[in-house]
């Protein structure tokens, strides 16, 4: 299956990173807006279980997907797990590294499956890995202005 990997380093610590990312209303901010991610009824702070469902747009129409928190070790790492929605699979594992510098290495790690049948065919996982790393250049920069205050 196919896997995307990337990192970032932002000037903050550790568990400032991690509970900026526990909340969907700070993950809207930091998501493209092209992306129109919205979630429906979400708890302000995720923990362990939580299902959220959202919308997105994606592909030429609104998809809305359920994803649910199946792990959540604080401060390092947070995992959430399509349970409903467009991939044969979907799993993302948020990762917080300190360094030396008292930064946090925010990594994301996505395990996922294309959809199948005719859908399958035109979202390739080439098509979905060239689109996650747009969308995670968007998130980074964002993330970078929000907790480190850059401009």
């Amino acid at each position: 299956m196919p896997v995307f990997e990337t990192s970032v380093t932002v000037d903050c610590p550790r568990e400032q990173a991690f509970d900026f990312l526990l909340r969907p209303a700070n993950v809207v901010l930091i998501s493209p807006p092209e992306l129109g991610l919205s979630f429906i009824d979400p708890p302000e702070i995720v923990s362990l279980g939580t299902r959220i469902e959202f919308k997105i747009q994606g592909y030429g129409q609104v998809q809305t997907m359920v994803h649910e928190i199946t792990a959540l070790d604080h401060p390092e790492r947070i995992t959430e797990t399509q349970v409903q929605g467009l991939f044969g699979r979907w799993v993302h594992e948020h990762a917080f590294e300190s360094n030396d510098q008292g930064q946090v290495i925010v990594i994301d790690r996505i395990d996922f499956k294309p959809p199948g049948g005719i859908l399958g065919l035109l979202i390739t996982a080439d098509k979905i890995l060239e689109q996650l790393e747009d969308g995670f250049a968007h998130r980074h920069a964002q993330l970078q202005k929000l907790l480190a205050g850059a401009t």
